[in-house]
């Protein structure tokens, strides 16, 4: 069998190991020393693989612009919050730069002191457990979380004061790594797995949790019996809400029928499927897998359309533009790459920034897009004027990042981690 990944819940490396059986979970290391102030961000030691923001090849550009940047050697405790792009920072995406450095702003997150309420303030660390998956609701009115291994491992919030809503019923001693709220906001559907006493088998289903929540009671909808393997990793809508793709460890991608549970569509996968994501038209599936390909599927046929988009294997992620037009990948060499959807021709890699692998890419918009990674950088792109992207923010949260959200109104994201564990509002 093709070695895969196996879930840990070690928090302070990965959530991912490489195993070709299944080995005990990693215990849980809570965080301690609520009430204290964090200064985060140490900028990356380029003698350690990453690129520093000052010299070097590409430079740093003037105040309007950045480049690749060179070895800046020192580190600093702090956020970067870089100005708008205008030339240099990716490749394809302007000139050289100049030699001005942009004005870098001192930021102090400060670590909340509780989970109940959490602070919606932007640079407020919410120590609330090692949050996997984060999504906020279409009316912006509460956040869902996902964790490792807490009981219960999907807590939600109401924004408007931070204050906890009840929990969901039935919830087990399990793991979720991913959540999503259906386009009307009133189910909420969880993607992760139970450990079973005596050990979970790499390709059992039995163990994989997918399930359908009532937002409003907090009741279990339903359980989808999906075959993922021991764990189920990603969950997505359609637009209309109508379906719901699922994958996991290997075997197979499936689509729902959300009102009666009803799988009208599997899809037969190389490697272990950590994303999935409907096209904006709903009329085609991506799905970015370990092998390091994501793969465009015909929703309506199963057919494959398109196996040309070369991402990175570790934490695979790839997902349609609003117009449907580009890809947004994670790729080898901790960069995001941008594709021609049609062709899976490559248009545009985003270099500079990160260094270690990248958790996910979300569109905000058709001009911004945003990652993370496993250091705890967040990168803002914005296309410029050229319909280039150039990094136009960056922060840094002080640990891994992995979940990663974006409000409704386009103004704020969230994203969680696993060491400092927690989630964090970022203002864009």
């Amino acid at each position: 069998m093709q070695e895969q990944p196996v879930k840990s819940l070690n928090p302070r490396t990965s959530r991912i190991i490489h195993a070709t059986r299944w080995s005990a979970l990693l215990s849980f290391a809570m965080l301690l020393g609520c009430d204290k102030t964090l200064l985060v961000g140490a900028m990356v030691d380029p003698d350690a693989g990453g690129q520093g923001l000052a010299g070097g090849t590409g430079g740093v550009g003037s105040t309007s612009s950045i480049g690749t940047g060179g070895a800046a050697g020192a580190t600093t405790d702090i956020i970067v919050k870089v100005p708008p792009p205008g030339g240099g920072g990716a490749s394809g995406a302007g000139g050289a730069g100049g030699s001005t450095s942009p004005t870098i702003t001192p930021v102090t997150i400060s670590i909340g002191s509780s989970c109940a309420p959490i602070a919606t303030t932007p640079d407020v660390l919410n120590p609330c457990g090692q949050s996997s998956g984060v999504a906020y609701s279409p009316d912006g009115q509460i956040l869902a979380v996902g964790s490792n291994p807490a009981m219960p491992s999907v807590h939600l919030w109401r924004l408007s004061d931070g204050m906890p809503l009840p929990n969901l019923d039935m919830q087990t001693e399990d793991t979720t790594y991913n959540l999503a709220f259906s386009p009307d906001g009133k189910t909420l559907a969880t993607a992760g797995y139970v450990q079973l006493q005596g050990g979970n088998q790499l390709d059992d289903s039995s163990s994989a949790l997918v399930r359908l929540w009532d937002v409003s009671t907090g009741a279990l909808i339903r359980r989808l019996p999906v075959d993922t393997g021991f764990y189920a990793d990603s969950v997505a809508f359609t637009r209309d809400g109508a379906l719901l793709a699922t994958g996991g460890y290997g075997k197979e991608v499936e689509i729902w029928r959300v009102s009666d549970g009803t799988r009208v569509l599997a899809i037969t996968v190389p490697s272990t499927a950590h994303n999935v994501h409907f096209s904006p038209d709903d009329s085609k599936l991506i799905v970015a897998t370990y092998d390091g390909v994501a793969r465009v599927w015909d929703v309506a046929t199963g057919a494959l359309i398109l196996d040309k988009i070369q991402i990175t294997s570790e934490m695979a992620d790839a997902s349609f533009s609003p117009d449907g037009k580009q890809i947004a990948s994670t790729g080898d060499g901790n960069v995001v790459r941008i594709w021609n959807a049609a062709t899976g021709g490559l248009l545009q890699t985003l270099a500079g920034y990160h260094s270690a692998y990248v958790s996910h890419v979300v569109w905000i918009d058709q001009d911004r897009l945003v990652s993370d990674d496993w250091q705890g950088t967040v990168v803002l792109w914005a296309r410029d004027a050229s319909g280039s992207f150039a990094a136009s923010k960056v922060w840094s949260t002080g640990g891994q990042a992995l979940g990663i959200g974006v409000s409704p109104d386009k103004t704020t994201i969230v994203t969680g981690g696993g060491s400092p564990q927690g989630f964090v509002f970022l203002s864009l």
